[in-house]
């Protein structure tokens, strides 16, 4: 029985060993299945009073369920391994994993919270660059013997043969990003924050409407075999998300604004201009400029990109285009290594070593250490993102972009922290000499990309009018359109304030990820611009 993957994997077949279920499932049928097998505790939380919800909340610790802390023994994981490549597979792997996810979200004062748990053992055998994954809810040690020859068979070798693996344990040096697990904090923690985002929202502005604010933290702990480092890795992901929606409204007239971050880490790691009280306050922020603003003009204009967020719009139209299973489907960064691709002045970096980031990680879902990989060289194209897979394709090391959702999937290269690096402009000298154009201050949610040709359609959540070198009028309902090449090639300035963001969101290609992205202030000469107000007319005399 065949199945392919909607992200496009050349995995044949998918097999589950439970207790209980039949081997053999296709991933959506197992999807399905392993329902039963995440535990969720729903977790009180008690209606306070204005009064209440202003008073500080005392630190309360374990009040969750622990997640469990067994490791799969070396020695059971090598005869596993054993067992995989019997058929004579190129290479097999075990990906362990513990998880523990939980929630506090508000809509409206309305208050919601879960806390899941959930775990099992995925194991990939690949032969002739093919595929084939089976994941298992079950780790004793019979159900996994059994799922590994089950995923050997499914390669459809000709003959079984002896494959000597001994795996050594690895050492991975990446210190803990959090003082205390997101999963030891108690519900009643995480209340007060999302109750505190609410107090800040609403306080001293009469135009706010209602208010989202959610808190979600995860932890996982990873086990990781392979027969290609020969080792067995291990390496604890924590990540914690906080995002705020505020609705603003005058007349007929309504607006969200939005603002929030993740952070490969505990809350501590909240501070600054990245606190709590200061992403609610720019999610409101961002609302009001909206409804204060005139609409947008529309056509060709010179853009200049705030740095940080904005860094999206690359990750999107450029980033995945270089991803390598998606340049062998023949993305528009198809055969370019070496050429120029980009404006002399654009460098652009995906990198998985920067502390607290969401795209950071030792090591990605394959064992390969994670690094910083140049992707565009001053415009030159150098490299692709590259899993195990990709790479003995190509006959190219693997950059350790090899990432997966959950033991639930298969590892495919994905980006990590993705952006442009700083150039030499002053970000004011940009504006100074842009005559008139449009600043694009905060990116949209919502916009459409095709990582193929990398065509996009994108949304702009606040802008600015420029004027004789100025930033002068907000304007709402901007969109940006084109394609990533072009606008690679059409950045003729590059400013020298880089702002790599912990951007609040996920990249979806199949599957679900954390990731950062960046940039510095950067102009393109000419973008097309989608708005409701009048036709551009160019420079103002």
């Amino acid at each position: 029985m065949n199945a392919e993957f909607e992200d496009g994997t050349r995995a044949r077949m998918v097999f589950s060993v439970q207790p209980g279920l039949p081997g053999g499932c296709t991933e959506r049928d197992n999807l399905h299945n392993h329902r039963h097998r995440a535990r969720l505790f729903s977790l009180p939380v008690p209606v306070r009073n204005k009064r209440a919800l202003t008073r500080p909340v005392p630190p309360v610790f374990v009040k969750n369920p622990p997640m469990p802390t067994e490791k799969l023994d070396p020695s059971l994981l090598s005869d596993v391994l054993r067992a995989a490549l019997r058929r004579g597979a190129d290479f097999a792997d075990i990906y362990a994993e513990q998880a523990a996810y939980a929630s506090v979200e508000s809509d409206d004062r309305k208050i919601n919270s879960s806390f899941v748990q959930d775990g099992g053992v995925g194991i990939r055998v690949v032969k002739n660059n093919r595929t084939y994954y089976g994941i298992s809810a079950s780790e004793e040690p019979a159900d996994l013997m059994a799922l590994a020859r089950q995923v050997a068979d499914a390669a459809e070798a000709e003959a079984a043969r002896e494959t000597s693996v001994i795996l050594i344990e690895g050492s991975t040096n990446w210190p803990s990003s959090f003082s205390v697990p997101p999963d030891m904090l108690d519900v009643q923690q995480k209340l007060a924050i999302v109750r505190s985002g609410e107090e800040t929202a609403w306080s001293g502005e009469k135009r706010v409407r209602q208010v989202s604010i959610g808190y979600r933290d995860s932890v996982r702990r990873i086990q990781l075999a392979s027969s290609v480092t020969g080792t067995v890795l291990e390496k604890e992901l924590g990540l914690t998300e906080f995002s705020a929606r505020v609705f603003v409204g005058d007349g007929n007239q309504l607006f969200v604004g939005t603002a929030g971050r993740s952070i490969f880490g505990g809350p501590e790691h909240f501070q600054g201009i990245d606190s709590f009280e200061s992403i609610t306050l720019r999610a409101r922020r961002n609302g009001i400029t909206q409804l204060e603003a005139d609409d947008a003009p529309r056509g060709m204009m010179p853009v200049v990109f705030a740095p940080g967020d904005n860094g999206v719009l690359f990750h999107e139209a450029c980033g995945h285009g270089m991803e390598a299973d998606l340049v062998e489907r023949g993305s528009a960064f198809a055969g370019k290594q070496g050429e120029l691709v980009a404006s002399e002045l654009v460098t652009l970096y995906d990198d998985g070593t920067i502390p607290c980031f969401p795209g950071s990680f030792p090591f990605d879902d394959e064992g390969i250490a994670s690094q910083r990989t140049t992707l565009i060289e001053r415009g030159v194209l150098r490299n692709y993102l590259q899993s195990l897979v990709t790479a003995r394709k190509s006959a190219c090391e693997p950059t350790g972009n090899g990432r997966r959702q959950n033991y639930r999937h298969p590892p495919i290269p994905r980006m990590r922290n993705t952006y442009i690096g700083a150039g030499s402009m002053n970000p004011e000298d940009i504006i100074a000499q842009t005559d008139a154009g449009l600043y694009a201050e905060v990116h949209g949610s919502g916009g459409q990309v095709d990582v193929i040709t990398g065509r996009f359609t994108t949304s702009v959540q606040v802008a600015w009018l420029i004027e004789k070198g100025k930033r002068t009028r907000p304007v709402r309902g901007a969109t940006l359109s084109g394609t990533g090449i072009d606008v690679l090639k059409n950045i003729d300035m590059v400013g020298n304030d880089l702002v790599i963001a912990q951007m609040s969101g996920r990249c979806g290609k199949g599957q679900s990820v954390p990731v950062g992205v960046g940039m510095p202030t950067v102009r393109v000469r000419s973008l097309l611009v989608g708005g409701k107000g009048e036709v551009w007319k160019g420079a103002t005399p």
